[in-house]
């Protein structure tokens, strides 16, 4: 008599028990690494059982666990998804998957993605069935995409898998769900294969005045993102489609006659003063706003994508969106998100305009200068000192992507006037002030409307000194223009 199991007929949540728990039963030497990683799990595993949530909002804030993660040394040596653009780009991916598997159960809305060969779905009892359709479709992106943290994405996908409440004809719907999800996860990830993301390219800085170069602070940083504005957008035509204006000079004549516009004099006495690491004039309240937008790459804390999908969640919790609301807000914010960090990209590297910490130290105005002259900079969190971002100042990438995210919720909710609060990690009573060396207060703001939070963070980049205030204008014009490009197309 045979004794081995005979797997085809036991139910999955038995099987997926199996699968998961085995190995460590036989394990009695767990590895500090694993240590770590179930760590991890039991946080996010605890999020199950005492924090209801449906799936869309339970696998987006898996989704920002794992950026918070991939910028953490301990986790992901070198990050997976590395930059704004990446991240963003990830997002897209991951939310349009989670969307599209559940309107093939439940079709609402029309699908973001064009897929092949997608089965009709009858007869099929819908949310055990888009439960796990949506958990699969994350659980396959986000392990696709955040290598470095399989283990973990396969832990907690398991677990969820095992609290879809079933029966025989339920498990048959969880079944169909899977393999909905799945389907939909491989037809977009096949999609981006060669969408030029994986495609580097180095950037030589000119030596010409008004030309990006690296933060003189930090010399090695290199260049993060030349290549991004060739990747294939969502749903743009091209990443140059809505390139802004061009008011800083394309050529060497043109730029130079824009350093000695009164234009760009005011912008940089402007910054030099305001954006100053010790600057007179910069009030408590905008250094706070400053860095509570930050997100500058950092443990735990990851890009701006995450910071506007935290904020996201915060408005669609307080307006009781329903799952098939969270889908869709969620999809439509971060494919405007991904096409907002393609275009803001190919924007920087197409005028290559320098940073006030270059601009100021190098300025051939004997009343300017300043060759000590330090931002407020972007935060270092305790992992090092400030810093200015690794890409050229034209367009603001937060300007791009906040207004991007703003407008998609005007858009969406059909009015800019809905009160809201938000903590940002930057302020969570634990990150640590690279400055000080110690955590930072636990601190909240408060919003009156989409257009004061956009504005928040259009000003913030001024505030630490690492971009000058057409850069924001510009990218707040760029990003909603984004934004409405997206809802279009996918309406």
């Amino acid at each position: 008599m045979s004794h081995r199991m005979d797997y085809a007929n036991l139910p999955m949540k038995f099987i997926i028990f199996l699968l998961t728990f085995m190995p460590i039963l036989g394990n009695n030497q767990i590895k500090s690494s694993h240590v770590l990683e179930q760590q991890h799990i039991n946080l996010l595993v605890a999020q199950i059982r005492t924090a209801p949530m449906d799936p869309i909002l339970f696998w987006n804030q898996v989704m920002l666990h794992a950026c918070g993660n991939d910028y953490d040394p301990s986790i992901a040596s070198v990050p997976d998804q590395d930059g704004p653009g990446a991240t963003a780009r990830a997002f897209g991916i991951i939310h349009g998957a989670m969307h599209d598997s559940m309107i093939v159960f439940n079709p609402v809305y029309k699908s973001i993605f064009k897929h092949k060969n997608i089965p009709v779905m009858k007869n099929t009892p819908v949310r055990p069935a888009i439960d796990a359709a949506i958990t699969e479709a994350a659980f396959l992106t986000l392990s696709h995409l955040y290598p470095k943290q399989q283990n973990i994405l396969t832990a907690v996908r398991n677990k969820y898998l095992m609290r879809i409440p079933s029966d025989i004809i339920k498990q048959s719907a969880i079944n169909k769900g899977i393999y909905i999800g799945r389907l939909i996860a491989d037809s977009i990830l096949k999609d981006r294969v060669n969408d030029g993301s994986q495609i580097n390219q180095s950037y030589v800085p000119s030596l010409q005045a008004g030309y990006h170069q690296t933060d003189p602070t930090h010399p090695t940083q290199g260049f993060v993102g030349v290549h991004w504005g060739n990747v294939k957008p969502f749903f743009l035509n091209s990443t140059s489609q809505y390139r802004p204006l061009n008011i800083v000079g394309d050529t060497f004549k043109s730029r130079f006659a824009y350093l000695n516009s009164q234009t760009y004099l005011n912008e940089f006495d402007e910054i030099r003063s305001m954006g100053s690491k010790t600057s007179k004039v910069r009030t408590e309240d905008q250094t706070h706003i400053g860095i509570a937008w930050g997100y500058d790459g950092v443990p735990k804390i990851g890009t701006p994508p995450r910071l506007y999908n935290q904020i996201v969640r915060v408005i669609a919790t307080q307006q009781n969106n329903t799952l098939e609301q969270n889908a869709r807000l969620f999809a439509l914010v971060n494919i405007g998100l991904g096409d907002a960090g393609f275009a803001a990209w190919e924007t920087k590297y197409f005028y290559q305009f320098w940073r006030p910490i270059v601009a100021i130290r190098q300025s051939t105005d004997k009343i300017r200068v300043d060759s000590n002259w330090l931002p407020l900079g972007a935060q270092g969190d305790g992992a090092d000192t400030n810093f200015t971002p690794p890409f050229p100042a034209y367009v603001s990438g937060h300007s791009t992507f906040g207004s991007t995210c703003f407008e998609t919720l005007r858009l969406f909710y059909k009015k800019d006037t809905i009160s809201f609060q938000f903590q940002s990690d930057e302020y969570n009573g634990q990150t640590i002030d690279s400055n000080t060396g110690k955590p930072r207060p636990a601190r909240i703001r408060k919003y009156s409307s989409f257009t004061q939070a956009e504005m928040e963070n259009y000003m913030s980049r001024l505030y630490l000194g690492v971009h000058w205030r057409c850069d924001a204008e510009n990218g707040k014009i760029l990003g909603r223009q984004i934004a409405q490009h997206v809802y279009r197309a996918v309406a």
